[in-house]
């Protein structure tokens, strides 16, 4: 027996490519043209589910070819188990056996992982009469008369994923080496396919994960994307909005970006729904330098005091001016221009008061330097 891949193999006039029209024409010769084939690819890279790229799959596949069986197995990514999608022309008996016993049958599979090309079972064999004596179609492909098969690895960057099927049981319909590297290079469109589906899956579990989390935190925060009209806010900061008057444009006093692509802070004096005033302060960060979401952490303090001048002592007169500005809802880069500072020599200030406080953030000096009560009013 000859299993030495020849993608050269010689085939009977009758079986020269017969491939049924893609809307949109066929090529001379009657192959597949250009614009049929990258219909076919465009529909299968627009789906965003295992299932949606079945029916896909099936429509385009069936169209594009004049073929009776094809099937696509490709493994699942959680559990490592095959899954078999668009399994058509082929009895659910057929493909339980195939399961049970018939993958160890399949030396088909054994060449392609060796090889990580597509395989044709007559490009393999010495003659039809040696395909029919084999084990592989003597106890599994004789269900179905199978006398043609092509498979073809499914691959994207995780490697082989899986594999496509494609066969018939008309003797006289072989395949063309047009037709076998037709079939791996789909093979490799449904493998690109298959990892943005992954990809999307995945991003959508942390999406979840993350709207749970910021939703159980008791930390008020709210998102700003730039693409969604409204804030996005999480339990913590609904609650904290519900106690100001005019909340909705005191938050987006609070979250109006200022010039340059920095983390900020910022507040503004509020009046509370039970009479009082307050400050709302929020500290800002980007997800990204351009374009990205703005990611605000809120706090409410009621009863604006003074700055306690105790706290102030700590700081060199530099210092307490950096401090202020800060307090104040400046950027590094802000307080850099108002202070004619270079923007380095201020972030090294914020980080010297920072640690003269004991604080570790824009939010927490701000907390700090805005005592309810200064020391010396209590006493």
């Amino acid at each position: 027996m000859s299993r030495v891949m020849d993608t050269n193999v010689k085939v009977p006039p009758s079986a020269t490519d017969r491939l049924a029209p893609y809307p949109g024409g066929q090529a001379a010769g009657g192959e597949p043209g250009g614009v049929e084939l990258l219909q076919f690819a465009q529909t299968l890279c627009a789906s965003t589910s295992h299932r949606q790229l079945e029916r896909r799959f099936v429509t385009g596949f069936g169209r594009l070819f004049d073929l009776p069986m094809y099937a696509l197995y490709v493994a699942d990514p959680w559990t490592g188990d095959q899954l078999c999608l668009a399994p058509m022309g082929v009895s659910d008996s057929f493909l339980a056996r195939y399961e049970r016993g018939g993958r160890e049958l399949n030396w088909l599979q054994t060449q392609l992982d060796a090889t990580g090309r597509a395989v044709y079972n007559m490009a393999l064999m010495e003659s039809m009469d040696e395909w029919l004596e084999d084990p592989l179609y003597t106890k599994l492909k004789y269900l179905h008369d199978i006398r043609h098969e092509v498979q073809a690895p499914i691959i994207n960057r995780d490697g082989v994923i899986g594999t496509l099927h494609c066969g018939t049981n008309d003797p006289g319909r072989g395949f063309t080496p047009y037709e076998v590297r037709l079939t791996e290079a789909l093979g490799r469109v449904v493998g690109t396919v298959i990892e943005g589906i992954h990809s999307r899956e995945g991003l959508e579990r942390e999406r979840d994960q993350v709207v749970v989390a910021l939703d159980r935190t008791g930390t008020a925060v709210v998102i700003t994307d730039p693409t969604d009209p409204d804030p996005r806010l999480n339990e913590a900061a609904r609650c904290v909005l519900a106690e100001v008057v005019d909340a909705e444009r005191a938050l987006h006093r609070v979250i109006a970006r200022p010039g340059g692509g920095e983390g900020f802070s910022r507040h503004v004096e509020v009046e509370s729904v039970d009479g009082g005033t307050g400050l709302l302060h929020g500290h800002s960060s980007y997800t990204r330098a351009e374009g990205g979401a703005l990611i605000t952490v809120l706090e409410l303090q009621r009863d604006r005091s003074e700055i306690s001048t105790g706290t102030l002592m700590a700081l060199t007169p530099r210092e307490r001016d950096v401090a202020l500005f800060v307090v104040d809802g400046r950027s590094d880069r802000e307080i850099a221009e108002r202070l004619s500072l270079s923007h380095h020599t201020v972030s090294q200030y914020v980080k010297r008061i920072y640690r003269k406080l004991d604080v570790s953030s824009r939010v927490a000096l701000t907390r700090l330097l805005l005592e309810l009560r200064d020391s010396s009013r209590r006493s």
